[in-house]
């Protein structure tokens, strides 16, 4: 598949920025300044940067749609979403040009996408879905798929795809993102001492490689490879390369050894995990996005949009110090 000419690439970004109009060029800026004022009143997530992904409430929008769905969760104070797929049975006449109508029409911002690793990877699916993000109005575009590769020069290999993946996604002015589970932590198979993570690190690029941190499995890699490889803190990771660290998923749960990621997650403020102290203890924040996840919330009595509310409350709730 022949690349698309830059011209094409910065027509669709400008297309796009058009489409949004001034309207999220304020909401942009707005979103930029809130984390020092929010900050500063002790507030631990600024409101402007809380989104949620989509799988959250996935059976809402396959039962009902985008169009109700979204509006709700505009209602309920949230600011982004990320995607894991652009369809629904509900709206089966749904495009990505309208999901950005719908999206611009409740203040509502793309904040990614999660793809396929080979759909993000591979040459002949990801320019496609690099206009798609364009179109949809985002700045990232990433997979929750685990990197490749076992041993290190497996890990390299993948490393390296990420890179030019991310150098392609660069010309349309996006940055390319992998989102963790629990495995992207275990020992690399010829060097058992070592993370699978740290190699990926190394062998990635900053300039064209992020990372959204899933903050509970990360914490449930801390526990599931322990006695092969000793504990960690996660906040350490994001505190080593600040600027890397784009998206965090704000994901809440309690210990759970059945399963594999060690946590069952719970609705946000329900768990185990101390956010207070994982936020606080940001060395330099930026401005990432705080994006809640759920992926239970489905199957919660009172359903995933009361899930995704209560959740959004607790979140705007995180002080810095009771009272504060």
């Amino acid at each position: 598949m022949s690349k698309p000419s830059l011209h094409r690439r910065g027509f669709l970004r400008a297309a796009a920025g058009t489409a949004a109009g001034t309207a999220a060029i304020a909401a942009g800026a707005g979103a930029l300044a809130a984390p020092a004022a929010a900050r500063g009143r002790g507030t631990l997530v600024p409101r402007g940067r809380i989104g949620l992904q989509l799988y959250s409430v996935r059976d809402q929008i396959q039962q009902r749609g985008f169009t109700p769905v979204l509006g709700e969760l505009a209602d309920l104070g949230y600011k982004y979403v990320e995607f894991a797929g652009y369809t629904s049975p509900a709206e089966p006449d749904m495009t990505v040009p309208k999901l950005r109508q719908l999206l611009d029409a409740n203040g509502l911002r793309a904040g990614g996408s999660h793809l396929g690793l080979d759909v993000l990877l591979n040459a002949d699916t990801r320019e496609r879905e690099f206009e798609n993000a364009v179109t949809l109005g985002m700045e990232y575009v990433g997979t929750a798929s685990d990197f490749p590769g076992r041993t290190a020069a497996e890990i390299q290999a993948g490393a390296d795809r990420f890179n030019e993946s991310g150098e392609v996604a660069r010309s349309y002015g996006l940055k390319v993102y992998q989102h963790n589970h629990t495995n992207e932590f275990g020992p690399v198979s010829d060097r058992p001492g070592e993370r699978r993570h740290d190699v990926f690190l190394k062998g990635t690029d900053p300039r064209y490689v992020f990372l959204e941190l899933d903050i509970l499995w990360a914490f449930g890699a801390s526990i599931r490879f322990r006695d092969q490889l000793g504990e960690f803190d996660p906040l350490d990771y994001v505190n080593a390369a600040p600027q890397r660290y784009i998206a965090f998923h704000v994901k809440d749960g309690v210990q759970d050894p059945a399963q594999t990621n060690q946590y069952r997650d719970v609705v946000f403020g329900q768990g185990e995990l101390d956010f207070r102290r994982f936020f606080s203890g940001l060395r330099a924040p930026g401005v990432p996005l705080y994006l809640w996840e759920q992926d239970r919330a489905p199957q919660e009595p009172q359903g995933s949009i009361w899930a995704a509310e209560e959740s959004y409350g607790a979140i705007r709730a995180l002080r810095r110090r009771p009272g504060c």
